[in-house]
């Protein structure tokens, strides 16, 4: 006797993913690394005077560097441009993450002026000031910023291949802002519509309450009717 052939079960269609996913994913790696990178050089502007003032003055740097560019001088630029791309990169990531039509390619600029001032920054410090965590330090934020901008081209590509529609960030006509992440309305409205609850639920109990008072009230005195005279 032959047996039917055994069929595999069809595995269920997968919802496809959103059109602007990479740019969307793209926008928290921005935050981020826009956060790590400000909280340090805010460390590192706020913390060095913790240690003591000719450690947080650098005086001896002023006679290193280029002809009118020292050490010193290139430092405060860094701490300070660290401050400034961190918060550029997380602007720009929240951007992408909500589907800002010029933020991918705000993404590119940023990462691209990043890039090339962290790498004139490297060579600085190899060849002028002859510091070897300089050097490491700057050639991994070139790095970092040369592999932001290979990802926010590549996101800019994929913003030109499907944009979002013109007023897409714009809020419906009607829309209810949230009171928060757990609850839509505040307190004294959540409290209203708590007591209108409790008042319907009292309204009906009351309701039981005089049917079975009625019901107890003819049985009483169907009781009373029944006994002999």
């Amino acid at each position: 006797m032959e047996h039917p052939p055994q069929t595999s079960p069809t595995p269920a269609p997968t919802a496809p993913p959103p059109p602007r996913a990479f740019t969307q994913g793209l926008g928290v790696v921005f935050q981020v690394s826009g956060c790590v990178l400000f909280l340090a050089a805010m460390f590192v502007c706020c913390g060095s005077s913790l240690l003591s003032k000719e450690w947080a003055e650098h005086t001896d740097l002023t006679k290193i560097g280029w002809t009118n560019y020292s050490a010193q001088r290139a430092l405060t630029i860094c701490v300070a441009a660290g401050v400034f791309f961190g918060v550029a990169l997380a602007t720009v990531g929240l951007g992408m993450q909500a589907e800002h039509r010029r933020a991918a390619a705000m993404g590119v600029i940023l990462t691209l002026l990043g890039a090339a001032f962290w790498l004139v920054h490297t060579i600085f410090a190899a060849a002028a000031a002859r510091s070897i965590f300089a050097t490491i330090l700057a050639g991994a934020l070139t790095i970092a910023f040369s592999v932001l901008l290979a990802l926010a081209i590549a996101a800019e590509r994929e913003m030109k291949r499907n944009p979002p529609g013109i007023g897409h960030e714009l809020l419906p006509a009607g829309y209810k802002i949230p009171y928060s992440h757990y609850h839509e309305d505040p307190p004294e409205v959540r409290l209203a519509a708590e007591l209108q609850q409790r008042r319907e639920r009292l309204a009906v109990q009351q309701k039981e309450l005089e049917l079975l008072e009625e019901r107890l009230k003819k049985k009483l005195e169907e009781g009373q009717q029944e006994k002999p005279s």
